[in-house]
């Protein structure tokens, strides 16, 4: 029902108002349609909006309940008469670095420093922090170095070596020592030596043999007044 007017006339007592009891009928009616209207439809609040936290709590009878808004560590609340802010820190209060050997705590207005340790290397490019390897000494900080693939010496000298040994199944040392192709040897010692029965003693090497059974041919000894030469080869 629509909300009913009382007619109160022109003037005061011009007769063309509503009387009195006709007045206080539609009071009645008014008030009567409006209970009705509470009654059927309560009053509620909601929160709007998918994301975020909703102030409204609940209502309790004709009391429309509401969250507080508090701030943290890093935020502050204010308020005044129509409005309420809220204000956060220019930064963080720390940052915890976790790395492989350890962390550290990085705390508000200080710096977080990213040095290398040879051959690593560190450097700032653009707005981006670059990790790069150094040109030298890579292997070095190997404590035990392997290769994957055959090793290029790019024309360089391998220098300082102790001891280089090479694995006589899966592969070999090939190259000049001194200038010399060492597999020039071969042809002196494959099918060209055969001594047959050693008689005079145990030979456990050429030399020995070369020693002990060729023959040595000084040739002829010439010196002014020198009758004689004596030659001590030791024992054969």
């Amino acid at each position: 029902m629509a909300i009913q007017t009382i007619n109160v006339g022109n003037i005061p007592n011009d007769g063309t108002g509503d009387d009195l009891r006709e007045a206080f009928v539609k009071v009645n009616q008014n008030f009567t349609d409006v209970d009705t209207r509470v009654n059927a439809v309560p009053t509620q609040a909601e929160n709007i909006g998918i994301a975020g936290e909703g102030i409204f709590a609940q209502k309790v009878d004709d009391t429309l309940q509401f969250k507080n808004i508090v701030g943290s560590a890093n935020v502050t609340v204010s308020s005044n008469g129509t409005s309420i802010t809220l204000e956060a820190r220019g930064g963080l209060d720390q940052v915890l670095v976790l790395t492989d050997n350890g962390s550290t705590n990085v705390t508000s207005n200080s710096a977080l420093n990213l040095t290398g340790t040879a051959p690593v290397q560190t450097s700032s490019s653009g707005g981006n922090v670059v990790f790069s390897l150094s040109n030298t000494g890579i292997v070095s900080h190997d404590i035990a170095p392997t290769l994957s693939a055959n090793l290029n010496a790019n024309a360089k000298n391998i220098q300082g070596a102790a001891t280089i040994t090479a694995n006589s199944f899966v592969g070999q040392l090939t190259g000049n020592v001194h200038g010399i192709d060492v597999r020039e040897l071969n042809k002196y010692f494959d099918n060209y030596w055969d001594f047959g029965t050693v008689l005079q003693g145990t030979y456990t090497s050429i030399i020995d043999y070369l020693v002990k059974e060729q023959d040595v041919d000084l040739g002829a000894m010439v010196g002014a007044g020198v009758a004689q030469f004596d030659i001590d080869l030791g024992l054969i």
